[in-house]
């Protein structure tokens, strides 16, 4: 019995319900257990990157240490939860430049999947999102740990293709996909820990860029979308809910971009500002939306604005 199985009989023992099938947001995401003859087993996370079920992860949770796989050794997988039914997943490729390997899926057609995108400059402290499975979970289920990148050359922290994070990933992680916050699009793996010479504590983690890998996994469905890629910038002109011009006196008007997604700014202020009091202004509710508002003691009408909004 694996461990993941080990623990569905534990939940089940203790009156938790273990998931029948698993939840379709995270079914990009496959638990992999490697078994070596022997004895030795390895647990991390893969990510789909094709609809045919090819799954990227990385080398160590394949290979261990070593550049290979060892002979012998079987890997097996559940889409979505560790608890899941497994499947036996076929070597495609194991890299001898790159932490990385894939596998198949079987039986998977039009699956869910991953492209990616590559690393700009502007992505520099962006927000990204690492998500995998942890070996110590009480429920199976993935977990995903935001942070930003701390770095944006591949080979940055001494090694091939890798990335620093501050998202803090844990064993059983490694392999699982690190994506934008901005656009949902895979921009690397989990690779690990770089520790501190000094005190082992963790002094970075590891991202192993999918741009990096492309040239070698490109032909086992790795791709990139431009299109989902660039920034997206929305050009807000505000109407009342009367089809007029926003003016101070209508009352805030919610703008469509939370704080966390991008930034707002006034591109034209209009009217006459008669009275000290009278203003127009860019705000954040209490939900995190941009609002577009402004002060009319007067009620009058005789001044506004219009917003320009920028998602990150």
């Amino acid at each position: 019995m694996t461990s993941a199985h080990r623990l569905a009989a534990a939940l089940a023992l203790a009156g938790l319900s273990v998931p029948a099938a698993a939840d379709p947001l995270d079914q990009t995401l496959v638990h992999i257990e490697c078994h070596e003859p022997g004895g030795r087993q390895r647990a991390g996370t893969g990510v789909v990157i094709s609809p045919d079920g090819m799954v990227l992860t990385a080398r160590h949770v394949v290979a261990g240490a070593g550049a290979v796989m060892p002979a012998g050794t079987v890997c097996t997988g559940s889409l979505g939860h560790a608890g899941g039914v497994r499947a036996t997943l076929t070597p495609q490729k194991v890299s001898t430049e790159f932490d990385a390997a894939v596998l198949k899926y079987p039986g998977l057609a039009g699956a869910e999947h991953l492209a990616y995108c590559d690393v700009q400059p502007r992505h520099k402290r962006a927000q990204v999102i690492a998500a995998g499975f942890p070996l110590v979970s009480a429920t199976g289920q993935p977990s995903e740990r935001m942070g930003i990148l701390s770095t944006i050359e591949p080979g940055g922290i001494a090694a091939p293709g890798l990335l620093e994070s501050d998202a803090a990933t844990t064993s059983g992680m490694s392999g699982g996909r690190v994506t934008l916050d901005e656009n949902g699009q895979l921009i690397g793996i989990v690779a690990g820990v770089t520790p501190d010479p000094t005190t082992g504590y963790p002094n970075a983690y590891a991202v192993l860029s999918a741009g990096s890998l492309a040239g070698e996994f490109g032909r086992f469905g790795l791709r990139t979308d431009p299109a989902r890629c660039e920034p997206v910038q929305a050009v807000v002109s505000p109407q009342a809910a009367s089809g007029v011009t926003w003016r101070a006196a209508d009352g805030p008007l919610p703008l469509g971009v939370r704080a966390d997604e991008g930034f707002c700014y006034l591109v034209r202020i209009w009217g006459s500002f008669e009275d000290p009091r009278d203003a127009v202004e860019i705000s954040v509710s209490p939900e995190g939306e941009y609002v577009l508002s402004g002060h009319d003691p007067a009620a009058s009408g005789n001044h506004g604005a219009v917003a320009q909004c920028v998602r990150f």
